[in-house]
């Protein structure tokens, strides 16, 4: 194998274990692993305890996370996050916690596990697992319809000030927001263009966060 060969072949590895890396993160925040060590250094045994964890099982996952380049091991078994890290705190604007949360959970990844069917048949890979389309199953699973949202909402936040400072709004009257969920990016651009009305429009079992509502014309 020559030395592009070999170097190809360990781009390929990386491609082929990401999932794993993908569920320690999602692991992670679903445990609050980045709230507890915010902006410190943290040891392990302060991180176990804090979140109810076997230390050593504790551990084995922040190497994980380490290697991958979410937190940086010091000394003694600690860690701190790092910039990649800090974007899966939940009290920092932009913060994707909740999106990789919703990525770990067991329904999304059952779906993307049944993406050969899908090529195969053309059928929808959800449907197929589950009998009825994502969006009817989250309609009666409640619980995962806020995680969904608040996951779209975490996006839209990262981009919302952006998009409402870079377009030119001034000649409209009225912004409709198609598959605008809670309302994140819509009332962005309403509190940058207070002159517009706004209307979100999207499934009927998503409800329009209190901060849209009070912006909304």
């Amino acid at each position: 194998m020559n030395a592009n060969a070999g170097s190809a072949a360990r781009a390929l590895d990386e491609i082929l274990v990401a999932a794993r890396l993908q569920q320690a993160v999602s692991v992670a925040a679903n445990l609050g692993i980045p709230d507890v060590i915010a902006d410190e250094t943290r040891s392990l045994s302060s991180i176990a305890a804090a979140i109810g964890a076997h230390e050593d099982a504790l551990y084995r996952l922040l190497g994980t996370l380490a290697a991958g380049g979410i937190l940086h091991e010091e000394a003694g078994r600690s860690f701190r996050l790092t910039d990649l890290g800090e974007l899966l705190r939940s009290d920092l604007a932009g913060s994707k916690r909740d999106w990789a949360i919703l990525i770990g959970k067991p329904y999304v990844r059952e779906a993307w596990s049944n993406l050969e069917h899908s090529i195969r048949t053309g059928e929808n890979a959800f449907a197929a697992l589950y009998g009825e389309s994502v969006w009817s199953w989250r309609s009666s699973h409640p619980e995962e319809q806020a995680s969904f949202d608040r996951a779209m909402a975490g996006n839209s936040s990262a981009v919302a000030q952006a998009v409402a400072e870079a377009f030119d709004f001034g000649p409209l009257e009225t912004v409709v927001d198609v598959g605008g969920g809670t309302g994140t990016l819509l009332a962005a651009i309403l509190r940058r263009h207070p002159g517009l009305h706004g209307t979100v429009f999207d499934q009927p079992d998503v409800a329009v966060s209190d901060a849209t509502r009070a912006v909304l014309k």
